[in-house]
């Protein structure tokens, strides 16, 4: 053995240095990622944290984040921020645009429910009713846990009453207002209520009333 060790210490010594080399490049990448994720945040906490706006970072600020630290988690964190501010700011078809762009970008992310839902509410707000209704259907087929989904479908009903489709609209008023955990349940029972009312032709015909019974005639 030690001869065999004497004739290939070269080798060996030539197999460590590529086997510790690999190692500690795998380190070092580990750790530069770590930095960089560290310095993404500290990047997105500052912009966050900026007291210069009344009504914090713009959407251009938040992109920018997301530019200069692409590839970490604080960056698509950022991105998502960005498409969120323009929402606020009325920007709806850029809004729209952001949020189909996050969930191509980052197709995996946590984020992805609260960004489908985005781009319904996006289209909602542009007033373009069958591309909302879509959208609201994708977001609930898809997310169908997400908490957002009663208020999803509360909107969807919205729509389909504005655009006088009224047995559309009772249904999802139904299903949303059995929620009683979710804080659309209210709205969506007072809003079943009003429609019903105001569209009597609506209400279910009562199927199990007690049968009349026929008149007994007096015996002569």
């Amino acid at each position: 053995v030690l001869t065999w060790l004497e004739e290939n210490k070269k080798t060996l010594g030539i197999g460590i240095a590529v086997v510790s080399a690999v190692v500690v490049t795998l380190i070092v990448q580990k750790n530069l990622h770590a930095s960089a994720e560290a310095e993404a945040n500290q990047a997105l906490l500052a912009t966050l944290g900026s007291t210069s706006k009344t009504n914090g970072p713009s959407a251009e600020e938040l992109f920018k984040v997301a530019s200069q630290h692409s590839g970490t988690a604080a960056a698509e964190r950022s991105e998502f921020l960005a498409a969120t501010k323009l929402f606020e700011d009325g920007k709806y078809a850029e809004a729209q645009k952001a949020f189909e762009t996050f969930n191509q970008s980052h197709a995996d992310s946590l984020l992805g429910g609260a960004a489908t839902y985005g781009v319904a509410s996006a289209l909602d707000a542009q007033n373009k009713a069958a591309d909302a209704v879509s959208a609201y259907a994708r977001f609930i087929s898809g997310f169908a846990s997400d908490p957002l989904v009663p208020q999803a479908r509360l909107s969807k009903a919205l729509i389909h009453e504005s655009q006088k489709q009224y047995s559309e609209a009772v249904a999802l008023y139904d299903d949303v207002s059995k929620d009683t955990t979710s804080m659309a349940a209210q709205e969506a029972s007072t809003r079943k209520a009003a429609l019903l009312q105001a569209h009597p032709e609506l209400t279910p015909a009562v199927t199990n009333a007690p049968a009349v019974k026929p008149a007994v005639k007096p015996v002569p």
